[in-house]
C-alpha cells in the first residue's frame, strides 16, 4: 500500500507541474502546486487523490487559459486574487522574480508614449475577447482598457 501512495502522490506532483497551471488560478481546497499536491498525497492520500483527480479538469482548464494569454502576446498575466487580499500589496519592491507583479518574465511592458487610437481600439478589441473567454475578469477589463486610453 506505501507503494501505491508514494507512486501516486509523485505522479499527482508531475502531472500537476506538466499542467502548468498557477495556483492562484484555481479556488478552493484545490489550490496548490505540484509540491503541495506530493505533500498532501504523502500526508492524507485517502483525500487528496480523489481531489486530485475530481479537479484535474480544472487544473487543466486553467493551464491552458494561462498558455492562450501567453500565446495572445500579453506582457503581464492578470492575477487571480487582487493584490493586497493575503498581507502587504505587492509592488516591484516586494515581488519575488518571475512574478506578474515584478520584474520577470511576465512583467508589465514599460509604459509608451501616447497610442494611436488605431492602436488603441485593436488593443481593447483583444482584451474584450480575452473576457469574453473568460480570461479576463470584468474588472480586469476596466482596469485594463483604462490604463490603455489614458495613454491615447
Amino acid at each position: 500500500m506505501g507503494m501505491i501512495v508514494l507512486g501516486t502522490s509523485i505522479w499527482m506532483a508531475a502531472d500537476a507541474a506538466h499542467l502548468d497551471y498557477d495556483k492562484r488560478d484555481v479556488r478552493g481546497l484545490a489550490g496548490m502546486g505540484p509540491i503541495g499536491w506530493l505533500f498532501a498525497g504523502l500526508l492524507l492520500w485517502i483525500v487528496a487523490f480523489p481531489l486530485y483527480l475530481i479537479k484535474r479538469g480544472e487544473l487543466k482548464a486553467a493551464g491552458e487559459r494561462r498558455r492562450q494569454l501567453l500565446a495572445a502576446g500579453a506582457h503581464a498575466l492578470p492575477p487571480a486574487t487582487p493584490p493586497g487580499l493575503y498581507g502587504a500589496p505587492y509592488g516591484a519592491a516586494h515581488a519575488p522574480t518571475g512574478s506578474p507583479y515584478g520584474q520577470g518574465p511576465f512583467s508589465p511592458a514599460p509604459p509608451r508614449g501616447s497610442a494611436t487610437v488605431d492602436e488603441a481600439v485593436e488593443q481593447i478589441k483583444k482584451l474584450d475577447e480575452l473576457r469574453t473567454a473568460g480570461i479576463l475578469t470584468d474588472a480586469e477589463f476596466q482596469h485594463k482598457k483604462t490604463e490603455i486610453l489614458a495613454r491615447t
